[in-house]
């Protein structure tokens, strides 16, 4: 039934629309009903109408309009010999002086194919007189016989040589680009010779420059900053648990065991966050969307850190880019500064917050006053509005390879997309909230109609709810065996109505629960979880 459906709408709007857009926009809708079959035929046509529109308009995406085709082909010949000198039309003096050259020789014939071959027929003097005259100022007539000489007495060679020295000489003499090495004989000129006096000299000179830079530099009295050793690690840790779902107990674990190293308790993180599929490529098409505006940012990052990043902070660009600049940060040199360094006295940091700080964290989290009808609806809204803005974002992308204006407005449909995918992902975080407290109880949850990462989300913070509940009991042997025994219900169901038969719910939870210490018992619908690993 759905693959007959899409195969309709597929022969009916494809073309002009593309195929994939096609997909992306119908994965929105259930195609087994036919009210959703007519919405989703009224955002096709809208976007059919609009392609139409656009190929009737004749859009030229290379921004001539065709025009000059003659003019172009007729200058296409004479543009070969005179394609290198082009390239340095930005010195506008020698430009001006080649404009400004008189050959008689030229004049009967006023194609630049004629002029080309009269240059080369004239004798060695004129070529240098000719020569001279271009670069008057630049090229001293010494340069100009010794190139023309080398150049075996071609004049078009001469040229693009004494081009080369004009440019090189300006970018030397220029003040806000850095110099650039003399070359060939000019090196060995006496302001370009290095003299070198004796080392032990020239070492003690070299100690002094640096002791009074150093002085000048630091002022008087006003040590050098200290960096804590605790301030660093609670700012690091601080600084990975705000962007990413995994406890903050765990994070502190990792970075410790990472040396203190922050890229390296990073990518232990992404890891640990897509255990699972780690190195597999990402299938919604938004995180794509990331994934590729990531990696154009961060190009020595790896696609599955990439991917990784991304799938970790979904539906957050920026929370992304900012791991991934952490990431990539080259470590920081150890201070080796002498003297006694004072390290203040702090209060003994409280270092028990595996549970009660993370679910303070969590219980922050603002609940709709949304049903869970209307959360689905709203969700159902953004995702559409989502999809839209990704069409216009692309069609904008487009467009921005003929003009370069375009791509502000593919910018700015992309960062609207982003926002609605953060409201639908909003929106359905709060009706799967709903669903799941509809139909759960003290020591179960039942997450059947809960989307993967909303079932893992919601089955961990039961869970450790579940946990806290306990009290004393979790750790108080023969009185709290009874509460650990019975352990705590989470429903997960066979994934018999997931595509391909094979359910991705019951394993994603499964795998969190055993990754963040919990002893859990697969019972294949039913995942009981009874207690802390030791």
């Amino acid at each position: 039934m759905v693959e007959d459906a899409f195969g309709r709408l597929e022969s009916e709007y494809c073309p002009p629309l593309d195929p994939a857009l096609l997909s992306a926009i119908l994965s929105d809708y259930d195609l087994t009903e036919e009210s959703n079959v007519q919405e989703a035929r009224a955002t096709l046509d809208s976007l059919k109408e609009s392609a139409l529109l656009e190929e009737e308009l004749g859009f030229d995406a290379s921004g001539t309009g065709g025009r000059e085709h003659g003019s172009v082909d007729e200058r296409a010949e004479s543009g070969r010999d005179s394609a290198s000198v082009s390239r340095y039309t930005d010195l506008s003096s020698v430009s001006h002086g080649i404009a400004s050259l008189n050959l008689e020789q030229s004049a009967h014939d006023g194609s630049e194919n004629g002029s080309t071959e009269d240059l080369e027929n004239l004798s060695e003097e004129d070529k240098i007189s000719t020569l001279v005259a271009v670069f008057e100022g630049h090229i001293t007539r010494y340069s100009v016989q010794h190139t023309l000489k080398k150049c075996n007495g071609k004049w078009h060679p001469a040229m693009e040589e004494l081009l080369n020295h004009v440019y090189l000489n300006d970018t030397e003499g220029s003040s806000d680009e850095k110099k650039v090495s003399t070359k060939s004989i000019d090196a060995f000129s006496e302001e370009n010779i290095h003299r070198r006096g004796r080392k032990g000299k020239n070492r003690q000179k070299a100690l002094r420059v640096r002791d009074i830079n150093s002085a000048s530099s630091t002022p008087e009295g006003s040590p050098a900053p200290s960096t804590n050793r605790w301030q660093s690690s609670t700012q690091d840790i601080d600084f990975i648990a705000s962007r990413v779902s995994t406890p903050r107990a765990t994070i502190a674990s990792m970075y410790s065991k990472n040396n203190s190293s922050l890229p390296k308790t990073i990518a232990a993180v992404l890891k640990l966050e897509r255990a699972d599929d780690f190195s597999q490529p990402l299938s919604d098409p938004l995180m794509i969307a990331n994934a590729h505006d990531l990696q154009s940012d961060f190009s020595s990052l790896s696609q599955s850190y990439i991917n990784a990043l991304v799938f970790t902070t979904h539906p957050s660009l920026a929370t992304a880019s900012d791991l991934a600049a952490a990431l990539t940060r080259p470590p920081s040199p150890p201070a080796t500064g002498g003297g006694i360094q004072i390290i203040p006295q702090y209060t003994k940091p409280n270092l028990d917050f595996s549970d009660d700080d993370h679910l303070s964290v969590r219980s922050s989290r603002p609940v709709s006053s949304l049903s869970h009808s209307d959360s689905t609806a709203l969700a159902g809204t953004y995702a559409q509005s989502r999809s839209l803005a990704l069409e216009q974002a692309r069609a904008a992308h487009r467009r921005a390879k003929s003009n370069r204006l375009m791509s502000g407005a593919a910018a700015y449909y992309h960062q609207e997309a982003s926002n609605y995918s953060s409201l639908s992902s909003a929106a359905t975080a709060s009706a799967a909230d709903h669903l799941a407290s509809s139909q759960s109880t003290a020591t179960s949850v039942d997450l059947h109609g809960i989307d993967v990462l909303n079932g893992v989300r919601i089955a961990r913070d039961r869970v450790e709810a579940w946990w806290n509940g306990l009290g004393e009991h979790r750790v108080n042997g023969r009185v709290g065996a009874e509460g650990r025994s019975e352990g705590y219900r989470v429903v997960v169901g066979r994934g018999t109505h997931s595509v391909g038969g094979k359910g991705r719910l019951g394993p994603a939870v499964g795998g969190m629960l055993k990754r963040e210490g919990w002893r859990v018992q697969d019972e294949g619908a039913v995942l009981w979880v009874r207690g802390r690993a030791k």
